[in-house]
């Protein structure tokens, strides 16, 4: 439902309990009884109107959440190990990207990676690694922690549907959204159960470890992807924010790669090699990426 819509159906639900409301006091003014049905204190009268109030504005809410989540139809509501996964578990490529929620870089390579994934037909998929910068802190962090708060209630779907908000609400480099429990309230979260996942600080181990795998591989902004072959294990290191292109052709040179060696390999084979080759499989690309997706705190 468009906003426009959705303001409709608010102004309409306060229009009819104005009208109706309206109508029992006119009666009660007209004829000094009370309208049959009809015999609310002023203060229960108000209570009702609140409650079908708060109940449309609920309902706006639910309906703009699974709006947010369907964008992120490609995400999986589940991956193993609480992966930050987006795109096919089974494809051949990884995207692993080190980011910031605050960074106007990350936020601008956002829509690149998606574009790579959604195009690519299953062959790739984007994983997310929290690196928030310190000097984008404390909103950086903050971020980092209430989009796995969030996660914790709307599962992987949501984590990337609260990245993609993130993107287009917070004021970047180091500002922030302007109410942090308005905006996952806006979101369909659970408001209660939110604020104690934030105060617990449960994800900011994941969030440093994550952090430091960044800056072991050789990270020193954001954002660092790394694109990974998962049929043959071969890497390659990207820094900053490029264009579709440049990692499309990283992987078309992998492909090529893999191919020039497994010719050359079938060319040098026995056919009692080839048979037991055949009869052996190498693992699929789903083990491979599997793989990928465990060492979360390596």
């Amino acid at each position: 439902m468009s906003s426009s819509n959705i303001k409709l159906v608010l102004t309409s639900v306060l229009l009819s309990q104005v009208i109706t409301f309206g109508a029992v006091f006119a009666y009660k003014g007209a004829t000094g009884s009370v309208f049959p049905g009809f015999g609310y204190t002023q203060q229960e009268l108000n209570s009702i109107v609140a409650g079908g109030m708060r109940q449309a504005e609920d309902s706006r809410k639910a309906q703009a959440a699974e709006a947010l989540l369907q964008r992120e139809i490609l995400a999986e509501e589940k991956v193993p190990n609480d992966a930050r996964v987006f795109g096919d578990l089974r494809a051949r490529f990884t995207l692993i990207e080190f980011s910031d929620l605050e960074c106007p870089f990350c936020k601008r390579l956002h829509p690149t990676l998606r574009e790579v994934v959604s195009k690519s037909g299953g062959a790739v998929n984007w994983q997310w690694r929290h690196m928030p910068l310190s000097f984008h802190n404390p909103a950086a962090a903050n971020g980092a922690h209430a989009a796995e708060c969030y996660a914790e209630q709307k599962g992987n779907r949501g984590f990337w549907a609260f990245l993609s908000k993130w993107f287009e609400d917070s004021r970047m480099n180091g500002g922030g959204v302007a109410d942090m429990d308005e905006f996952v309230s806006e979101m369909g979260a659970d408001l209660n159960d939110f604020q104690q996942c934030m105060s617990s600080g449960k994800f900011k181990d994941r969030i440093q470890q994550q952090a430091a795998q960044g800056a072991k591989i050789g990270a020193t902004g954001t954002p660092a992807t790394v694109v990974v072959d998962n049929l043959t294990g071969e890497k390659e290191f990207i820094a900053g924010a490029r264009n579709s292109q440049d990692y499309v052709q990283i992987m078309k040179r992998m492909i090529e790669k893999s191919e020039e060696k497994d010719a050359k390999d079938a060319a040098q084979q026995t056919p009692e090699a080839a048979e037991k080759a055949a009869q052996n499989p190498q693992p699929d690309a789903m083990g491979q990426a599997m793989g990928l997706l465990i060492p979360q705190s390596e």
